[in-house]
């Protein structure tokens, strides 16, 4: 038996033919469907869930971070892990009975985008307030704090006698948008004009901006511009050598909301402060240099 359609002969046998091998390929699309869909679901599922429930219940914390010595410094040979940050957050972990792992290198500016995926539970490269960034994210106690200067040029003497001679519309401050560094100008030197770099650029870029005269002054920690100098020698000085400008704490970011997982970090940071651990840590990385960071205890003295 055959149908003709349009001029075209079908047979029965044939039509049935068809019919099953289109069977085969609905089920066939709706097994791949499923295969892409049911992943989706799981993960969408799981960055929901509060990064307290997921620490919890992983007896994990996953870490995201910024390679920046001392806070964190990946071996380019062995790519083995060290650093202040990297010790005292392994610390945490072990307190509080958690595996830490060091899951995915972000820049300062991309920290959020972890956070909404679920991808990481917190920043654990030492991390600046400022209120730009606190709209997304809380920062923990502060583990210790960073002093902060005013550098300029090497060669340019405009500013030796009185740093705040920088607060005038003559003259241009490098900032990092949306960073600390910006409430940093606004506070004490509303009058210059803003230099900005976009949160993707590095600490060096910003200091770049400074030694090729683009911009004539930066807030910068004291470990940075050492670091720089390093590198870079008698290109930069500090305009501010007696006193710090700012006394900047070093924190852990963590999604916004996630108060829970804020408390659980805190709690332990509060142990390390004192009974020891972190002073104790700062001078095993920092030797000599220690000064160059604070105590978040006893009126802000150096480390010893």
């Amino acid at each position: 038996m055959c149908f003709e359609i349009h001029g075209f002969s079908f047979k029965v046998p044939l039509i049935k033919k068809l019919a099953k091998r289109v069977e085969k390929v609905k089920i066939l699309i709706c097994c791949l469907l499923a295969l892409l869909v049911v992943p989706f679901a799981a993960r969408a599922e799981e960055a929901q869930k509060s990064a307290f429930d997921r620490v919890v219940q992983r007896s994990e914390l996953r870490c995201s971070y910024t390679s920046y010595d001392p806070m964190v410094i990946i071996d380019p040979n062995t790519k083995k892990m060290s650093g202040i940050f990297y010790d005292l957050i392994n610390e945490i972990g072990k307190r509080a009975g958690l595996k830490v792992s060091w899951v995915e290198e972000v820049g300062f500016g991309n920290i959020n985008a972890g956070f909404v995926t679920g991808r990481y539970d917190a920043f654990c490269a030492g991390l600046w307030p400022s209120a730009n960034r606190a709209k997304s994210t809380v920062f923990s106690a502060p583990l210790f704090y960073d002093p902060i200067s005013v550098f300029g040029r090497a060669d340019d003497t405009r500013f030796d006698k009185d740093w705040k001679i920088l607060n005038d519309a003559a003259y241009k401050v490098a900032i990092t948008e949306g960073d600390a560094t910006q409430g940093m100008a606004a506070a004490v030197l509303p009058k210059a004009i803003p230099f900005f770099l976009s949160e993707n650029q590095t600490i060096a870029d910003e200091i770049n901006n400074v030694t090729s005269k683009k911009a004539d002054a930066t807030f910068r920690d004291l470990i940075s511009a050492k670091n720089y100098l390093k590198s870079n020698p008698g290109t930069l000085k500090n305009l501010s050598p007696k006193e710090p400008v700012f006394m900047y704490p070093l924190t852990i970011g963590i999604n916004k909301g996630e108060y829970s997982l804020k408390t659980l970090i805190d709690t332990v940071i509060v142990e390390m402060q004192d009974d020891g651990t972190v002073e104790r840590t700062v001078k095993k990385y920092m030797g000599p240099d220690a000064g160059l960071f604070y105590h978040s205890k006893h009126d802000y003295r150096p480390f010893e």
